[in-house]
């Protein structure tokens, strides 16, 4: 079956463009249908309203694919073009992903073991602390250049040594001073805090 010009089966290929491509089909029909009555020799008064409602019908479908096309102007008619992958930042992995807690390893001498364990019992009501306590020999002292009670953390590690820094604060006495010292070594998620008489 031909409708000016077209098969069925080629119109119906207009139906991939989505709203578009049913506007063309309506518009195509209504030009067939009128053109079908007004080759006849009396056209008949019942369809020719049909017609002009079908194609009251027709221009509400452009309007409303033009409008479409305006808002979205980004969408794509070619249904079989290459698209390009959009990443979009997942917000709920981020929340729902734990973070690893943090390596809290605290040297103390002899001497500062009463103020360390201290520090300790209140490091371990945090969640995201994993602590434990490490002796501080004069030798370990000296290789490491210790020269006072200090926490210690690389660069990309400030942030988690200054909350660190402000818990502790709170529960220190006065006359002890734990000082941020940044370092070069890499060890990831691990700060350590040296607790000296």
């Amino acid at each position: 079956m031909m409708i000016a010009q077209f098969q069925v089966s080629e119109l119906a290929e207009f139906l991939k463009y989505g709203i578009s491509g049913l506007s063309t089909i309506a518009f195509i029909l209504s030009f067939y249908l009128l053109s079908r009555e007004s080759s006849r020799a009396k056209p008949r008064a019942e369809m020719l309203r049909s017609i002009r409602m079908f194609m009251g019908l027709t221009l509400v479908l452009g309007l409303v694919s033009g409008v479409a096309a305006i808002l979205n102007p980004t969408t794509d008619p070619a249904p079989n073009a290459a698209k390009k992958p959009v990443k979009k930042a997942s917000l709920v992995s981020k929340i729902v992903k734990p973070r690893a807690p943090w390596n809290i390893e605290l040297f103390y001498e002899t001497g500062a073991k009463p103020l360390a364990q201290h520090l300790i019992d209140e490091l371990q009501t945090y969640k995201d602390y994993s602590v434990k306590m490490t002796a501080l020999t004069a030798a370990r002292k000296k290789e490491l250049k210790i020269n006072g009670s200090q926490i210690r953390y690389e660069l990309v590690e400030k942030e988690a040594a200054n909350q660190l820094h402000k818990r502790l604060d709170k529960i220190l006495p006065q006359d002890v001073n734990l000082n941020l010292k940044q370092i070069t070594s890499t060890s990831p998620n691990y700060l350590s805090i040296f607790v000296c008489d």
